[in-house]
């Protein structure tokens, strides 16, 4: 009987093509981001190798150039790069000669490789359990049957855990504190909603002129002064915009403040002008980020998402709410496709980057003009424009809805004998924002109230 020969692991690694990426990411920064989100220092045959690209990848999640001077300062006491000749070897590494492979080329390679290489590892586990004759057959089969799994496992997002496995990971998570996004600022919200965990879409859908944006805007600004990581993608207002609504919101105490317009056309005294420097002072080190784009695909919104995912870890923080304002004007990677298939596409994308990058969706969403020809305009699910599909993705549908924002819109004439009426009608509802919570996925629907003042851009509840 003829003995199987094992190929060396050595065989199954290339120290040329690493040591061809690193030279390439330290000399072409702008190359980084298209392969720190799919490779890890792990996937380094050469365990120097793997703490040179981890250097690299933090230094340019800080915003800063990566590159032999900037690096050094994270080797000085590594034995390994002493016996390679010191800190010169990340010099030497930028003078690698290309070896014709583009930067993706030499990151697939390596992954690639480090995959075969774990493959033989447990392979070589299943075999020793083969030559074990106590071993059972299906023990034999379940190990070998892992082994080959584990090469696709986590490449598509797709996970296999047994019912056991599963309730093993939730009893685990009894132990671990609790994670979720609280505003504690607008309360009501918070009663309704709860703690916006990581891997839910929650909808936040309205008519023009309800107060989405405001809404989105003091969760999305309180959330991060709470110390959650916030990314707040705009693709209807610019950064500008929204820096005038929250400012106008962070001055605001609850009664009065600065107002909205003055912010916004720069007439302000020396007194608003501090106010104004404080509340930039308070979200100097909130964990907020904007992403002002005029038109963005699904696909670029995952990578924005893992890049500062991977920016928010590098400072010290966790992504850990997605805001988009609003869902109807990003575009489906597949092109000429309805409108109804496009809003469909888009809203199972969103799903997926919360699933995929373990964070809160908030995505704000138009509602259809059927709303403004019923008597009763509060919003129902059937509403959401474009797509049912949006209500079937959504862990949660809150809708808004502003009564005092229709009655201006009905305002009688002066000499009306119908005014008196309606200036008691608009004073009882004046400030006040309905929040209608219509779907929840686990747990109940309802109604809570908050106070919108339209001059200040500002919620509270």
């Amino acid at each position: 009987m003829m003995a199987v020969e094992k190929a060396p692991l050595e065989a199954l690694s290339s120290v040329e093509t690493e040591a061809c990426l690193l030279g390439s990411l330290m000399r072409q920064n702008d190359t980084i981001d298209s392969v720190a989100d799919t490779l890890s220092p792990e996937h380094f045959a050469e365990a120097i190798h793997g703490r040179i690209y981890s250097a690299i990848v933090k230094e340019a999640s800080l915003g800063r150039p990566s590159n032999p001077l900037t690096i050094k300062s994270y080797f000085h006491d590594d034995p390994t790069i002493n016996q390679l000749g010191g800190v010169s070897y990340l010099a030497k590494l930028t003078g690698t000669l290309s070896s014709g492979m583009s930067v993706k080329d030499c990151s697939r390679q390596i992954i690639e490789l480090a995959d075969r290489r774990s493959l033989v590892a447990r392979l070589d586990s299943a075999l020793a359990l083969a030559c074990d004759p106590s071993q059972s057959n299906e023990t034999v089969l379940d190990a070998a049957d892992e082994a080959i799994t584990s090469l696709s496992s986590g490449r598509d997002g797709l996970s296999q855990p047994s019912a056991a496995q599963a309730m093993d990971s939730m009893i685990a998570a009894f132990d671990q504190p609790k994670s979720g996004v609280l505003c504690r600022q607008i309360g009501s919200l918070d009663d309704l909603l709860g703690p916006l965990r990581p891997k839910q879409l929650i909808i936040g859908a309205g008519r023009p002129g309800m107060g989405k944006t405001a809404v989105a805007l003091s969760y999305s600004v309180c959330a991060a002064l709470s110390g959650h990581g916030v990314l707040f993608v705009s693709l209807e207002m610019s950064a500008d915009e929204l820096a005038a609504r929250m400012t106008a919101d962070l001055c605001f105490d609850g009664h009065g403040g600065i107002p909205f317009e003055s912010i916004r056309d720069g007439k302000l005294n020396r007194m608003q002008l501090g106010a104004i420097s404080e509340a930039r002072d308070r979200m100097a080190e909130a964990p907020f980020r904007i992403i002002d784009a005029g038109s963005l695909s699904v696909g670029r919104l995952a990578m924005i998402v893992r890049r500062y995912k991977r920016r928010f870890a590098a400072q010290g923080h966790k992504l850990e709410l997605v805001v988009i304002d609003y869902l109807q004007l990003l575009s489906p990677d597949t092109k000429g496709r309805s409108n109804y298939e496009a809003v469909s596409e888009v809203s199972r994308s969103l799903k997926a980057i919360a699933k995929d990058h373990d964070v809160a969706v908030l995505a704000l969403a138009q509602l259809s003009r059927a709303v403004e020809q019923r008597p009763d305009k509060r919003p129902v699910l059937s509403d959401l424009r474009d797509s049912g599909q949006i209500e079937q993705d959504a862990d949660a549908v809150l809708f808004l809805y502003r009564h005092e924002y229709y009655l201006r819109l009905a305002e009688p004439e002066q000499n009306d004998p119908k005014r008196e009426d309606w200036e008691a009608a608009l004073e009882k509802c004046r400030g006040s924002l309905e929040l209608i919570l219509a779907k929840r996925r686990n747990g109940r629907t309802g109604k809570g109230q908050a106070i919108f003042w339209a001059g200040n851009q500002a919620v509270r509840g």
